[in-house]
Formats: structure tokens, sequence, C-alpha cells
């Protein structure tokens, strides 16, 4: 089954297996590792499949941390969705891409037991997906979805431009101007109550205002003043 622990009884056709992978120099800490973890029962390879559900086990060192081969390894593994367990050999700071990830420093005690826990809860049925990390090939997705938004984006621009200088297509005037008389009429007639119709409500005004809903005080205030200022004489 997917995603179980291989345990040596049931080996044979168990889908979940583990590589090791490490810098020249962390090669005898690297073996260690298989060794215990085939003797665990985990199935060992050399190159991990691409499906999701396989360990990749990654033993670092400052060397290890900047090899190539090592960051490509761990790169690959988080692509195709699969746990990364990070050993380390000497102390030395994680990958950028793994530094979320708990390790097993081994860099002064070796911990056969700890490997194991670490390796079975990854293989547990019911573990956590491996969250999702922006590696070097999700950089460049993301740069190329953004070059074909960018260049519809413009494309559809162009079309626009020639449509309206060449063809000289327009926006539907005669409804625009429908829909701004009846948005006129509307507030009109929200605002029409409101408005002072004697000396007496002139008076009273401010305290309309306060008493009108929030939405309409600017209205009110617009309109009331621009009424005085049509009503005032010129001089």
């Amino acid at each position: 089954m997917k995603g179980a622990v291989c345990r040596a009884p049931v080996l044979k056709g168990c889908q979940m297996a583990i590589t090791v992978i490490s810098a020249p120099g962390d090669a005898a800490l690297a073996d260690r590792v298989r060794q215990d973890l085939q003797a665990a029962g985990y199935a060992l390879v050399d190159t991990p499949p691409a499906e999701a559900g396989h360990i990749l086990v990654a033993v670092l060192s400052p060397a290890g941390g900047s090899d190539p081969a090592v960051n490509a390894a761990i790169t690959t593994a988080l692509d195709n969705g699969q746990h990364v367990l990070p050993v380390l050999a000497q102390a030395a700071p994680l990958p950028k891409w793994i530094d979320h990830l708990a390790v097993l420093d081994f860099s002064d005690h070796y911990d056969a037991e700890a490997l194991r826990q670490y390796a079975a809860a990854l293989a547990a049925p019911g573990a956590a997906r491996p969250l999702k990390v922006i590696t070097p090939r999700v950089q460049a997705a993301n740069r190329r979805a953004g070059l074909w938004l960018g260049a519809l984006a413009v494309l559809w621009l162009v079309i626009g431009l020639v449509l309206v200088g060449v063809f000289h297509v327009q926006a539907p005037l005669e409804e625009f101007n429908t829909v701004d008389t009846l948005e006129a009429a509307t507030i009109q007639a929200a605002v029409g109550r409101n408005l002072p119709r004697s000396t007496q409500e002139a008076e009273n005004f401010p305290l309309t205002i306060e008493a009108a809903p929030t939405a309409q005080r600017p209205l009110l205030i617009a309109t009331g003043t621009a009424l005085v200022a049509t009503r005032e004489p010129r001089r």
C-alpha cells in the first residue's frame, strides 16, 4: 500500500522506498544511514521514482549543503511531492528549500533509533503531505505563466486599440446615458426628500444633515450648497 511503512516481512511489492543522498565527503555517514534503514525493513533505491510517497534522506554538511548534486536531488524530490529527511553530518545551515524541516543532528552523536522514528513518521499512512516549496522549477513555471498572461494582456490591448481606432467600435452610448439617468433619478429621489423647502427648514438644515443616513450626507451638503449658489444674486 502506498504510504505504508515497509517492514522486512512485507517488503516484496511494497511501494515505499528511501534514497540516501550525500556529498562525497559525507559518504561514511550516508552508508551507515543506509544500513540502518535497510535493517529496519525499508527498501533502498539509488534513484527515487518520480511519484509521491517516497523519502529522500539528505546527509548534509557545509560541503554537502552546497553540493550541486545534493541540491538537485532535494529540489527534484520536493517537485515530486516527496518527503525530505535532513541529516547533519556536520553543523551547517539547511538549504533554503528545506530550512523549515526538522533535522537530525548527527554531528556529535549518531542515533539510529531517532533515524528510524523519523522515517517511520514520514512513511506512516496518516503522515501529512510535504509542504509546497517554491523551487527553481516552480519559479520557472511561474515566470512562464506570468509571461503568457502579460502577452495576452498586451494582445487584448492591441486588439482594443485597433477596434476603437480603426473600426470605430464604441461603447453603447445610449445605454450608458440611460443608466446615468436612472442613477441621477435615484439619487435625486433619495436626497430630494431631505432638502429644505422653506426658510425654517433651511435654518434646521444642519440638523437634517446629522439625522440623514451617512451615505446621503455628502450628497445633501453638495446639493444644498449648489442650490444656494444658484439662488444668490450676482453682484
